[in-house]
């Protein structure tokens, strides 16, 4: 059985609104029913392909919805009012994304077997083709995480200190430093790719990992992950340490796979002009 996680516990402080940004509306339907909707068209999709490499067999799509316990109400209110009727369950939402995402895991079956997605609830438009990658890269190697290329220049800044005269120090490349008091430089964009949901992962892989505890070093899925396959686990037999073994689920590395373009995260009232956009466009 295969999972989505979909994380919509957002303010919209960023939006300047009083209702939080998942329930905004977007082509007069609130973001966060247009990213459950995408997912439950993926699942339609997946059931109907069989014969594609990129097809779930594992089907129904099990969706847990996370959402603090304030906005449940309203929520359903919603609901009520757009006759948005899609199966799903709710998860409490957490002080830390991390928690959240560790109370919806918490609803899936500790020995259940497949692929879990943990998704972004204002990002409604993956791709189909996006989400059935994540789900059949993951299913293969353990881990799967859409990424698209960086298109704009990048520069790496650095604080740098005053001297002890108090004069301007010297960047480390000759020269001195620009205005602000930071040393820049450019960084070969190609070595870079920007990161989006879903991010997909062995069930099994991804409970363990969460069992860990909390570091503010964990921004996203694929970094919780990653802090598991290099913190020492206990071995079987008891008594002694050793780090995770590197390759297989339990360390190869994340997998990257094409994300799209389009598949946006909303958080700024100009984001919601391109949403508009992309909305009227389909």
């Amino acid at each position: 059985m295969d999972y989505a996680i979909i994380l919509g516990g957002g303010k919209g402080l960023r939006m300047g609104s009083d209702v939080p940004k998942q329930f905004i509306e977007i082509g007069g339907l609130p973001i966060l029913m247009r990213t459950i909707m995408r997912f439950r068209e993926y699942d339609f999709w997946a059931r109907s392909n069989h014969n594609s490499q990129l097809s779930t067999l594992n089907s129904p799509l099990k969706i847990i919805l996370v959402l603090p316990k304030d906005q449940q109400y309203y929520w359903q209110h919603l609901c009520q009012v757009h006759h948005f009727t899609e199966d799903y369950q709710i998860a409490d939402g957490g002080s830390e994304r991390f928690f959240s995402i560790k109370n919806a895991l918490a609803l899936i079956p500790d020995d259940a077997q497949g692929v879990v997605a943990v998704h972004d609830g204002v990002r409604p438009f993956p791709s189909v083709e996006v989400i059935a990658r994540c789900f059949e890269t993951a299913r293969q190697t353990g881990t799967a995480v859409p990424v698209i290329p960086v298109v704009e220049t990048l520069r790496k800044v650095t604080p740098l200190q005053l001297s002890q005269g108090g004069g301007q120090e010297a960047s480390p490349r000759g020269g001195l430093v620009g205005v602000g008091g930071v040393f820049s430089c450019t960084v070969p964009r190609s070595e870079y790719r920007l990161v989006q949901t879903p991010q997909a992962f062995d069930i099994q892989l991804h409970k363990q990992a969460y069992r860990q505890p909390f570091n503010e070093g964990f921004t996203d899925d694929a970094s919780v992950v990653e802090a598991y396959w290099e913190t020492p686990h206990q071995l079987p037999r008891g008594g002694e340490q050793e780090a995770s073994p590197r390759g297989g689920l339990e360390g190869g590395g994340i997998t990257l796979v094409e994300g799209n373009r389009e598949n946006i995260k909303i958080t700024t009232p100009f984001d919601l002009i391109v949403a508009e956009a992309l909305v009227s466009n389909t």
